[in-house]
Formats: C-alpha cells, sequence, structure tokens
C-alpha cells in the first residue's frame, strides 16, 4: 500500500499542472498560438519574449516585426480552458478583445 502511494506521488509531481495557471499553449479564434511558461512567452510570430507573469496573468511588449509592434499585451486566464487578451492602447484602455482556448499545436 505504501508504495502505491509513492507511486502516485511521483506521478502527481511529474504531471504538469496547468488548469489554474495561465502557463501552457493557447489557440486564438483568429487562429494564432502562443505558448506561455512562467515570465516566457512564444508569441504568434515565434519569437521569444520576456513577459511579466502572475498565475492567471500575463503581459508583454510585442516585439518589432509583429502585428501591434511596440504595444502592451495583457492577457487575463477565464478559467481552466479560457483566456482572453486584449491590446493596451496608448490612452492606457483596453483595445479589442481576443479570446484564446488551451490547445496543443503539432508541428
Amino acid at each position: 500500500m505504501f508504495r502505491i502511494a509513492v507511486v502516485l506521488g511521483f506521478l502527481a509531481i511529474a504531471t504538469p499542472a496547468f488548469a489554474d495557471a495561465i502557463d501552457g499553449s493557447w489557440c486564438s479564434t483568429k487562429g494564432d498560438h502562443v505558448d506561455i511558461e512562467g515570465p516566457k512567452i512564444i508569441t504568434p510570430a515565434k519569437n521569444v519574449v520576456q513577459g511579466q507573469y502572475r498565475r492567471h496573468e500575463f503581459l508583454y511588449k510585442v516585439p518589432m516585426g509583429e502585428p501591434d509592434a511596440d504595444q502592451m499585451i495583457y492577457m487575463q486566464l477565464l478559467d481552466e480552458t479560457d483566456m482572453q487578451s486584449f491590446v493596451i492602447q496608448k490612452d492606457g484602455k483596453p483595445g479589442a478583445q481576443q479570446n484564446w482556448k488551451r490547445c496543443t499545436v503539432t508541428s
């Protein structure tokens, strides 16, 4: 019985638990894809950028050469499968909302 408990404990540790965090792969309703891992994001254009990470939120500056370059993007986890993002406009107000779903992208 003890051995089963130890094995189950190791499985729990080894399995990523992203259900209550913004970390993971996300696909937008527009066909974009991002990957968030702690303070790192891989943008839709495949650039790796450091951002400001909080468990349920992410903020980053869009790199040059991408749509909305030099703008800030704010992302917020809504539940374990849904996220929304906004471009922060020059006046500090949020732009149009973009919806995202957790996804698995194969190369």
